[in-house]
This record gives C-alpha cells, sequence and structure tokens, in this order.
C-alpha cells in the first residue's frame, strides 16, 4: 500500500504542472492567458451544472473523469490552439506520445484506466466522450465571452471560422447545440466576432 501511496502523490506532484500550459485563452481579467487546469475545471463544471439537463443514460462518473483527464497529455505535448492548423497536423501523434509517457507513472490499474478514458475521449465515439467534447468546444467560445473577444481578436478569427470548426461538435446534441448559438449569437450583439 506505502508503494502505491508514493506512486500516486508522485503523479499528483507531475501533473501539478497541468496548472503551468498555457492556453490561447484570456482569463476575465485580461492579464494572463488560461491554463489547461483551469479549462479542465471550467469544463467541468459545466457538465455539473447542465447535469440534470444532459442525457439519462450518460455514465456522469465517467463524463467528469473525461473532463478532467482529456488535455493531461499537453504537460508533455504541450496546448495545441485549435485555429493552428500546422498544429493540429502533428497533435495527434504528440499527444499519444505524451500518454505513453505520462500514464504509466501511475500504478498499473491506474495506467489501464487512464489510458482507456484517453483513447476514448480521443475516439470520440462513445455517448459520455461526445458530450465532453461539445462541452469542451463550448468552454472556449464562453471564454472568449467573459474576456472581450480578446483570442478571437488577436487570431482574427471570425464567425465562419468559429461555426465551421466547432457546430460539428456539439449538433449531436440539443441541449449543446443551443447553448452553442446562444453563445455565439452573444459574442455577434458584443460585436466581439465579425
Amino acid at each position: 500500500m506505502a508503494d502505491r501511496i508514493d506512486t500516486i502523490i508522485s503523479f499528483l506532484k507531475e501533473i501539478g504542472k497541468f496548472k503551468d500550459i498555457e492556453r490561447e485563452m484570456w482569463t476575465s481579467n485580461l492579464k494572463r492567458k488560461e491554463s489547461d487546469a483551469e479549462h479542465s475545471w471550467h469544463l467541468a463544471m459545466f457538465l455539473i451544472l447542465f447535469e440534470k439537463d444532459l442525457p439519462k443514460n450518460l455514465d456522469f462518473t465517467k463524463t467528469l473523469k473525461l473532463a478532467l483527464m482529456h488535455d493531461l497529455v499537453e504537460i508533455y505535448a504541450g496546448d495545441t490552439f485549435a485555429f493552428d492548423d500546422n498544429g493540429r497536423s502533428t497533435k495527434k501523434e504528440r499527444e499519444f506520445a505524451a500518454a505513453k509517457r505520462l500514464f504509466p507513472q501511475l500504478p498499473d490499474d491506474l495506467c489501464s484506466e487512464f489510458e482507456k478514458y484517453f483513447e476514448e475521449y480521443e475516439n470520440g465515439e462513445t455517448n459520455e466522450s461526445k458530450i465532453v467534447k461539445s462541452f469542451d468546444k463550448l468552454q472556449p467560445i464562453l471564454q472568449n465571452l467573459c474576456s472581450e473577444g480578446k483570442s478571437w481578436k488577436e487570431h482574427g478569427l471570425t464567425f465562419s471560422d468559429i461555426d465551421n470548426y466547432k457546430r460539428k461538435f456539439v449538433e449531436h446534441n440539443d441541449l449543446a447545440l443551443e447553448i452553442y448559438k446562444k453563445l455565439l449569437e452573444e459574442a455577434r450583439k458584443e460585436d466581439l466576432i465579425k
């Protein structure tokens, strides 16, 4: 038992680095960029707050696990901005290599579980992974609303850019699609995107 505790504590120390991985989204005070850890926390909060409106057949515990660990590999792979075509071309390979480096630091049973969840999220075929992916695409829209569209403006993104990339991730679920439309409509009204 002592070895297991030590191994888990060591892993928890390692994933503390997650707090230092910057994304392209700005925090609400516009003084710094959001971290991967903040993004994952906000994503989990989305799911918790909309839990009663989500499909009843979801394994909600699994959904939260997917949300909280889906980007952990970015500790080694780095964050890839959704609109960075060059970065996206190598994202999958970099993240799978990072998973092979990160998850074996866990006890065997947890390593297997994290590998399974990571692959489930990446494949996006289960109801849980589809919902988490949907909300993962919604969170940055909300973050841009909270930060005056700073990231969109810095990268010259238009409504079409955002819609062409994100809509396909939310269309499978009426709730996700409704939230998506509301957020983008608010962004248009506030003149945050063209």
